[in-house]
């Protein structure tokens, strides 16, 4: 199996200093003279190392296995596998195919049958809450200011806040395990920080870590009472084959295990300040706070196709309204700059949506899926993976807006429009890239002019191609290309950790297509989906 570098898949702007991640690590780059600054490298990449290094050493071929031996080997805390039944005259049927009908019939159940298997439908599988096994940084945003950098690693729910010294030199202030896994994450203002997780819920964390006093922290560590363990029912006098006698001393281990850990107290909750905002019933995928005529709110997107509008700390229980006209999941909303009013939505349908967020009113759509089939006509459907805008500085400042697609039919581009003052995304442009883009952003030094375009790109098996690439922009008769491509050096892909397979990549970065739901999507999926998955939160209530 052949192995490639992981890619950068995250990147962040503050003004001439670029930050992308790679795996567990985020890098520091100098846009003025395209050199790398700094690496900070998450705690957990020397334990991954070594647990790597542990299951590739080679094993002793040379010792011939006993029939005690040939009994497959069972976890500590897992009893011991049942027999398989199988019919009379059917002594010979393989193990193998047992298990495979076995599959068969889960797959049966869940796909209408009786059984309440879930099916593909209902598992975790995107980059939004994405179960990994490795440490990856799977979020990045920074404060307006540009002082603080907040990441997010996926593998253990963890919020990193960093301080920025304005030269790319970060210094770690703080780690915030969540609750669940986080999906979307921002700033607002007061120094807070607002993370929406897969379960639908919105927390509000001060930016500087604040441990929670004595009489909050006993609350949340109040112990809860425990059944009492009582030794089995059955004895050595009344088991006696061998793998029952398996499971009697498997079950007598975790009495004395339970026993030895005793009655500690576990913290119920989170153990730093920590506000839960408000609640949907489905897994978020986009979060943005924002302000207008002088009030602020959060808006906040979900799989089930809504996007609501709430108002922010301390009212952020009262809903103002929602947006309502998305046919397939939301994955990506941005409220383009200088245009407070309003917001640009995208996800599985074939349109992006511009809206008059506060009314909850469509104000037009541009269709992505028709721009997406001029370089790639075979194209049937898109999945928006990114959203962003930038202000052109020519005639006062135009606006554009930029979005990318995940890779299906394979689409390396970056598509922009203008929005015009009608508020309709004109003069489509596509910006072909050499490889699939994950993630984009826009640079532009204060005493400079040019606009650059940051792009993290997937070069795949091509092992000489460049993962990070950045771009001046210019305009030609209203529409955004690239001009000049800037060289960024120091992309080392060093280390044992950074060499992954290509289906590694693909279940880590290319993930979005997988919020759609496979019975067709719309209102009637998604109720069932969402209120399967997770409660209503008390703030919703």
């Amino acid at each position: 199996m052949s192995l490639t570098a992981i890619p950068y898949n995250r990147v962040q702007t503050i003004g001439n200093i670029l930050f992308a991640t790679r795996g567990g690590k985020i890098h520091s780059f100098n846009l003025s003279d395209h050199n790398h600054i700094s690496t900070w490298q998450h705690p957990d990449i020397e334990k991954h190392i070594r647990e790597s290094d542990s299951k590739t050493e080679p094993k002793d071929e040379t010792k011939t296995p006993t029939d005690a031996e040939n009994v497959p080997e069972t976890e500590e805390s897992e009893p011991p596998a049942k027999r398989q039944k199988v019919a009379e005259g059917d002594l010979n049927f393989p193990v193998g195919d047992a298990t495979a009908t076995k599959e068969e019939n889960v797959q049966k159940k869940g796909k209408g049958g009786k059984g309440k298997g879930k099916g593909d439908n209902h598992g975790d599988k995107s980059r939004m809450g994405r179960v990994v096994d490795r440490p990856l940084i799977t979020l990045m945003t920074c404060t307006d200011d540009g002082k603080h950098l907040i990441a997010v690693s996926g593998h253990d729910k963890s919020v990193w806040v960093f301080e920025h010294d304005g030269e790319g030199q970060l210094t770690q202030l703080s780690q915030r395990v969540m609750p669940k896994r986080p999906s979307a994450i921002t700033t607002g203002p007061g120094s807070q920080i607002i993370v929406a997780d897969k379960f639908g819920d919105v927390y509000a964390l001060p930016l500087i870590m604040t441990p929670l006093s004595p009489s909050s922290l006993a609350l949340r560590t109040a112990p809860t009472p425990k059944p009492s363990l009582t030794e089995p029912a059955a004895n050595t006098f009344t088991v006696h084959s061998k793998r029952n006698l398996e499971a009697l001393e498997h079950q007598r281990k975790q009495i004395e295990l339970e026993r030895s850990k005793g009655a500690e107290a576990k913290p119920e909750g989170p153990v730093f300040e920590s506000h839960l905002l408000l609640g949907h019933v489905s897994m978020l995928t986009s979060l943005i706070v924002t302000e207008t005529q002088g009030r602020k709110y959060i808006l906040t997107a979900d799989r089930d196709e809504h996007i609501r509008v709430s108002r922010y700390i301390p009212q952020a229980h009262i809903i103002e309204g929602f947006c309502l006209g998305h046919k397939e999941f939301i994955s990506e909303m941005t409220i383009p700059l200088r245009r407070e009013d309003v917001l640009v939505s995208g996800g599985g349908d074939e349109e992006l949506f511009i809206w008059d967020w506060k009314a909850g009113r469509v104000l037009s759509k541009t269709n992505l899926l028709a721009l997406a089939r001029e370089i790639a006509p075979q194209t049937t459907r898109i999945a928006v993976s990114g959203l962003t805008s930038l202000v052109y500085p020519e005639e006062g400042g135009v606006t554009y807006v930029l979005a990318i697609c995940e890779e299906i039919d394979s689409i390396p581009a970056i598509f922009t429009w203008q929005l015009t003052p009608e508020n309709e995304l004109k003069n489509p442009g596509i910006i072909q890239l050499p490889c699939n883009p994950l993630h984009i952003a826009i640079a532009s030094a204060s005493n400079e002019t040019a606009l650059k375009l940051v792009v993290a790109m997937d070069p795949g098996p091509n092992v000489q191609a460049k993962s990070l690439h950045a771009y001046t922009l210019t305009r030609t008769e209203h529409r955004l290309s690239s001009d000049v491509e800037i060289p960024i050096h120091g992309q080392r892909s060093d280390g044992p950790e950074m060499q992954v397979s290509e289906s590694e990549i693909r279940n880590m970065f290319y993930a979005v297509e997988n919020l759609r739901k496979q019975g067709g999507g719309g209102e009637d999926a998604g109720t069932t989906e969402g209120n399967g998955e997770v409660e209503a939160s008390p703030a919703e209530a």
